[in-house]
């Protein structure tokens, strides 16, 4: 992401959350530049529709946290730079408001989702905790394995 844009992202950013009118006042750039970091999908869509879908996630808005943390381009887990980062979730269960998003560097993100979410899960378990995440107690890669098996699409071995 270039200097500018980087600079404008955060100006929209520290602005939140918006009202329908300001909204209506800002550029369509600007309004996509929002969708984005709201995790709207802008595609094809007008400036009245993109205000509709901004304004719809109100909640979405109020709830951003960590904001100069998620317009760098660091890995919210290591630090380390990363031109690309990847969306985690949270809680897989939950939607893909930015509250349940981590912004992590492929290793971390990794890392996250096969050893960190299986073992907390476990150690949270053993402490008394309960209602945690189903998706927390095995790591995705069973969890695919596990998806394959039960596919209807799924090849049976011959004899």
């Amino acid at each position: 992401m270039k200097r500018d844009e980087r600079k404008r992202k955060k100006e929209l950013l520290e602005k939140m959350p918006y009202t329908k009118d300001q909204l209506n006042e800002l550029s369509i750039s600007d309004l996509k530049m929002l969708a984005s970091i709201l995790s709207i999908n802008s595609w094809q869509k007008t400036k009245d529709q993109l205000v509709e879908v901004i304004v719809e996630n109100v909640d979405n808005q109020k709830g951003l946290d960590l904001i100069d943390e998620r317009s760098e381009e660091f890995c919210e887990m290591c630090g380390k730079y990363v031109a690309i980062r990847q969306g985690a979730h949270i809680v897989g269960e939950n939607d893909r408001s930015r509250i349940n998003i981590l912004k992590l560097c492929p290793s971390c993100h990794n890392m996250f989702d096969t050893r960190l979410k299986p073992r907390l899960h476990n150690a949270l378990k053993a402490a008394g905790v309960t209602n945690l995440p189903e998706s927390w107690a095995k790591s995705i890669h069973i969890q695919a394995i596990e998806a394959s098996w039960k596919s209807p699409k799924r090849i049976k071995p011959t004899n």
